[in-house]
């Protein structure tokens, strides 16, 4: 089971999805292509018809404190300008457009967490990502549109997400950043907060938590390890290089299949399809399906 038993209601849904599957999908920014924009309601449904279990959903706050999803810093890709969308107010972030996979111009909005929250209610796991500075905005609409056992917070350990999620009733799912053992030492430290597992990452095979008893070390606290697979650029690594890119082009045993060896239960990817059949292929070669 993950996390602790006194956070067992909150934390139900996401055991039973590990129960079920083992390895559970993360797909980023879900699933874009064509004249589907990532991170858009559309995206995150082609996400999950794609064999995905987490929507992994961006978000920003405007200049009025609306949260809408985006992932500043790709303004350019998907407007086609060099703007700041964290300077805009909400009216104006309504009235930008999209720029497709093709270059065109569409008609789709960019959306407000509050309606993808409403519409996947019930329906599936959301890590939500890059809110870090602005949580209690967040999770004022995590409790509005009751889907507290559906979200899962990613954050740093900083003093102002820890302390925030010490004094909050709701004890939210949440899932710290490390590389390092050393940072695992603090989550260790911490108190009262509801955390259900740790995004590792490792830049080589030297790395912390490329290590497989490391990653074992995680999950003996009743914590799940999740583990990036994307390939960002040609340069960053983000798990020592066994990423989509090599599992595509060079075979997935140079990629994901490492991956699961070292014991990873949640997967990020931009390819959830493929991973979903190397997954159940693993899987079935480990006696689990």
């Amino acid at each position: 089971m993950i996390g602790k038993d006194c956070y067992r209601s909150i934390n139900h849904r996401l055991n039973q999805l590990l129960k079920e599957k083992k390895i559970l999908l993360a797909v980023h920014r879900g699933s874009s292509a064509g004249n589907i924009i990532e991170n858009t309601i559309p995206a995150y449904l082609a996400s999950l018809k794609m064999g995905g279990d987490i929507l992994e959903a961006d978000v920003v706050l405007s200049k009025d404190k609306e949260i809408y999803h985006f992932h500043s810093g790709m303004e350019r890709k998907n407007f086609q300008k060099a703007i700041d969308i964290q300077t805009y107010t909400a009216t104006e972030i309504e009235a930008l457009t999209y720029i497709n996979s093709n270059l065109e111009e569409t008609a789709y909005p960019v959306e407000k967490l509050e309606t993808t929250l409403n519409y996947f209610k019930g329906k599936c796991l959301i890590n939500i990502d890059r809110g870090w500075n602005f949580l209690p905005e967040i999770c004022e609409l995590v409790e509005k549109t009751g889907t507290t056992d559906q979200i899962l917070l990613k954050g740093p350990l900083t003093k102002e997400v820890t302390t925030f999620l010490q004094e909050s009733e709701i004890k939210y799912m949440f899932m710290p950043k490390v590389s390092t053992l050393e940072e695992l030492d603090q989550v260790d430290a911490l108190r009262d907060i509801n955390v259900v597992g740790l995004e590792v990452k490792a830049i080589n095979e030297t790395s912390d938590f490329f290590q497989k008893e490391n990653i074992q070390k995680i999950k003996e606290k009743g914590l799940f390890v999740w583990v990036n697979s994307l390939t960002m650029d040609d340069q960053k690594q983000l798990f020592a290089g066994y990423d989509d890119n090599t599992s595509i082009l060079e075979g997935e045993e140079n990629g994901w299949s490492v991956i699961f060896d070292k014991g990873a239960n949640v997967i990020q990817t931009d390819w959830p399809a493929l991973v979903a059949k190397s997954r159940d292929t693993w899987l079935e070669r480990q006696g689990h399906l």
